[in-house]
C-alpha cells in the first residue's frame, strides 16, 4: 500500500516544507498516514491507507536514496544475490550492485525514485507492465514526482491547464502518446522504461524489451504447455499473502484459472472472495446467449468459494462513468466498494490474459497471409468458412494494404462528434484531427508482432493506472499474475505456431490448466458475457435521465469554449435505435461531464487564489 512523491531542486534551492506537505495532501486520499523527509534541496515521501501497513518506503544510502512504492515476487531468487529485509532495500542493493541494470533481476511491481547524488541525477523507474503508476513534472529546474497526476495537479504547485490533444485522443478515440495525462504538463513514466532528469536534460530509456526474446524452436508442445503451467502457478502463488483475498470470477478462463489455482491453495476459503461482474438479478428477456453465471455457480460449487454479484443503486452506473481520473470503463468501482466492505486486502484479476497466455485466434489470418502459410490458410477457409475469412481479411490484412492508415481496422473515423465542438477549437487542432493515424496493432505477418503492438498500445496499463488510484482509497491493491514479467518472457520464447495449433482458441493456456480450472469453463468455446453487458447498457439508458439533470443545472459560467452546450443537452433527450449507438450516446455525454469537472476543480480561479494564498 502507498503513494511516492517528490520533489528536486536541481539549482540547489532548499525545498520549502510546506510545500512538500501540501503535495503530501494532495497525493494522498483522506485519512491517509504519511512519512515526509527533506535533503536541502531534495524533498521526498510517500503516504499509505491508516487501515493497512505500508508497501512503500525509504532507504538511505550515502550516494543515493530511494523512495519506492514496491511488491517484489522473486524475493527467494534475489536473495541468492542480495542481502535484504524489504523490497525497497532490495531495489536499493540491486542499484548499488547493478545500476541502471538493477531492473533486468527485479520481477514485481513497482514505481521507484532514485536520486543519485553522486551523478546529480534523479531516475523514475517504473515496472515492465505499468502496474503501479508514476508520473512527473519538470520545467528544466525541477521535478516534481508523485504516484499519480491528480496529485501533483491538486496541489497547486505547479500551474494547470488541462491538455486538448489528449481530450482530442478520447473523444476521437484516436492513438495518443500514453505519456500524456488529462494535463499539459503532467507526464507520466512508461512502462518497462526509466525516464532520467538532472538540471536542463531528460532522457527516456526502454529496459524491458521482449522484441528481443528469440523463440526456443526446440521446444515441443507438450514441453510448451507443461512449463507454461509451471510459471502460471508460480506467478499466482508468489503474489499470494495472509490476509484476504478476493478475485475477478467471470466464468471466463482467465480469471476464473487464476480464482482456481488461489482456491486450490488456500487452506481457509473464507479468506478468500470472488467478485462477478455479472448482476446478481437481471430479466431473462434482457439479453440472448449464454449467461455466465452458470460457469461462475459451476466454479463456486466446485472450489467452495462464495462469488458475490452485482447488485447497482439508482444511477450508480452512470455516477461510475464520471468519476474524472478520465479511465473510460469505471466498471470496477463497485467491485472496489464491496472489497472494501470485505476488508480485503489483495484484490487478484486475470486481466491482460487475453493478450497474452490465453490469446485467441486474433491476428492468426494475418499471421499466415503475411508468412505466405498459405497452405495453412486455405485449411482456415475450409475450417472457418469463406464468410469469416473474408471478414478476417478485411480487418487484418486489408489495413495494411490501404496506405498511410486511412482504412481502420475496426470502426470508421466518428466524423459525427465535429458538431460538438466549436469552429475555433477545430481550426486550431486540425492537423491533429483530420490527419491522425490510428496504429494497425495485427503488422505485416508475424504474431508476435501482434502481441507486442498490445502491450505498446499501452491499453493495459491507462485501465491499471485508474485501478490502482482508488484500490489505495479502499485499502487494498491489484494483483495481476497473467502479467507476471517471468511469465510474459516466457511467453514471446514460445514458437508461433503452438499459439494457433489446430485454430482452437486459448489451447496452450487450457492445456496448462487442466485439472486446475473447473472443467465445464475451462472447455467453453463462448468468451460471452451477455448478462453483464445487457446489465450494462439497462443500467445507462436507465441513468440518461440523470445526465440531462446535470446537464441543465451547469451554470454558464462552468461551460467551455470547445464544446456546444446545447448539442450536449440535446443529445441527452435522444433515444438511440441501436447498441451502438447508445453506447457512444452515454460515451459522449460522460466524457463531456468529465471534462467540465476537471476543468471547474483544476482551472477555477479559486484554485488558483488557493495557490496564490499558499505562496
Amino acid at each position: 500500500m502507498g503513494f511516492i512523491f517528490g520533489i528536486i531542486n536541481f539549482n540547489g534551492n532548499p525545498v520549502n516544507a510546506r510545500e512538500l506537505s501540501t503535495l503530501c495532501q494532495s497525493v494522498g486520499w483522506e485519512g491517509f498516514k504519511e512519512k515526509q523527509e527533506i535533503e536541502g534541496s531534495n524533498a521526498f515521501g510517500y503516504c499509505w491507507n491508516a487501515k493497512r501497513e505500508p508497501k512503500a518506503g525509504i532507504y538511505t544510502h550515502e550516494q543515493f536514496t530511494v523512495i519506492a512504492d514496491i511488491r517484489l515476487y522473486n524475493a527467494e531468487d534475489l536473495k541468492r544475490e542480495l542481502d535484504f529485509n524489504t523490497p525497497v532495500e532490495a531495489f536499493a542493493k540491486a542499484y548499488l550492485r547493478w545500476g541502471m541494470s538493477c531492473v533486468h533481476h527485479l520481477n514485481g511491481d513497482f514505481a521507484a525514485a532514485v536520486i543519485d547524488k553522486k551523478e546529480q541525477k534523479v531516475h523514475l523507474f517504473r515496472d515492465h507492465i505499468g502496474a503501479r503508476p508514476l508520473v512527473y513534472h519538470f520545467n528544466q529546474n525541477q521535478l516534481i514526482f508523485a504516484s499519480h497526476e491528480f496529485g501533483i495537479a491538486k496541489s497547486g504547485l505547479v500551474s494547470i491547464r488541462l491538455s486538448e490533444e489528449n481530450l482530442i485522443h478520447r473523444l476521437f478515440r484516436i492513438e495518443g502518446d500514453y505519456a500524456e495525462t488529462a494535463f499539459r504538463n503532467i507526464r507520466k513514466v512508461v512502462p518497462g522504461y526509466c525516464s532520467s532528469f538532472s538540471l536542463h536534460h531528460t532522457t527516456h530509456a526502454q529496459y524491458w524489451q521482449p522484441e528481443k526474446i528469440r523463440k526456443d524452436r526446440k521446444l515441443s508442445f507438450d514441453e510448451a504447455v507443461a512449463r507454461l503451467r509451471k510459471r502460471i502457478l508460480k506467478a499466482t502463488l508468489s503474489r499470494m499473502e495472509k490476509e484476504m483475498t478476493g478475485v475477478h470470477v467471470s466464468g471466463g478462463i482467465d480469471s476464473t484459472g487464476v480464482a482456481s489455482i488461489l482456491a486450490d491453495h488456500i487452506e481457509d476459503k473464507s479468506k478468500l472472495i470472488g467478485y462477478s461482474w455479472s448482476p446478481e438479478e437481471i430479466e431473462d428477456d434482457l439479453f440472448n446467449g449464454v449467461n455466465e453465471k452458470e460457469y461462475i455457480e459451476d466454479f463456486s460449487k466446485e472450489k467452495g468459494v462464495i462469488v458475490k454479484y452485482l447488485r447497482l443503486e439508482k444511477n450508480e452506473y452512470i455516477k461510475d462513468q464520471i468519476l474524472f481520473d478520465f479511465e473510460h470503463q469505471m466498471i470496477e468501482h463497485p467491485t472496489m466498494q464491496m472489497a472494501q466492505k470485505d476488508e480485503v486486502q489483495i484484490l487478484f484479476s486475470g486481466w491482460g490474459g487475453d493478450e497474452f497466455v490465453s490469446l485467441s485466434l486474433r491476428g492468426t489470418f494475418n499471421h499466415l497471409f503475411f508468412s505466405f502459410k498459405w497452405l495453412t490458410l486455405l485449411k482456415w477457409v475450409q475450417r472457418f468458412g469463406l464468410k469469416s475469412s473474408v471478414f478476417r481479411f478485411r480487418t487484418e490484412v486489408l489495413p495494411l494494404l490501404i496506405p498511410f492508415g486511412m482504412l481502420h481496422t475496426y470502426q470508421p473515423f466518428r466524423w459525427s462528434i465535429l458538431r460538438y465542438l466549436k469552429f475555433k477549437f477545430i481550426v486550431k487542432h486540425w492537423t491533429q484531427i483530420f490527419f491522425h493515424r490510428r496504429k494497425n496493432i495485427f503488422g505485416f505477418g508475424n504474431r508476435t508482432r501482434f502481441m507486442l503492438n498490445l502491450l505498446t498500445n499501452y491499453h493495459l496499463p491507462e485501465r491499471m493506472d485508474s485501478w490502482a488510484l482508488y484500490a489505495e482509497r479502499y485499502g487494498f491493491e491489484y494483483r495481476y499474475p497473467l502479467l507476471d514479467k517471468e511469465l510474459l518472457e516466457y511467453w514471446f520464447s514460445i514458437p508461433v505456431k503452438y499459439t494457433y495449433r489446430d485454430f482452437q482458441k486459448r489451447l496452450l493456456y487450457r492445456e496448462a490448466l487442466k485439472g486446475i480450472l473447473t472443467e465445464k469453463i475451462r472447455l467453453r468455446t463462448d468468451k460471452g458475457e451477455g448478462a453483464r453487458i445487457a446489465y450494462s447498457l439497462k443500467n445507462s439508458r436507465e441513468g440518461i435521465s440523470y445526465l440531462s439533470d446535470l446537464l441543465d443545472s451547469i451554470p454558464q459560467n462552468e461551460k467551455t469554449n470547445i464544446f456546444h452546450h446545447r448539442l450536449y443537452c440535446e443529445l441527452a433527450t435522444q433515444s438511440p435505435d441501436s447498441i451502438r449507438g447508445q453506447i457512444h450516446q452515454v460515451s459522449d455525454l460522460t466524457l463531456y461531464i468529465k471534462y467540465l469537472r476537471l476543468k471547474k476543480e483544476y482551472e477555477d480561479p479559486v484554485h488558483s487564489l488557493l495557490k496564490a494564498n499558499r505562496e
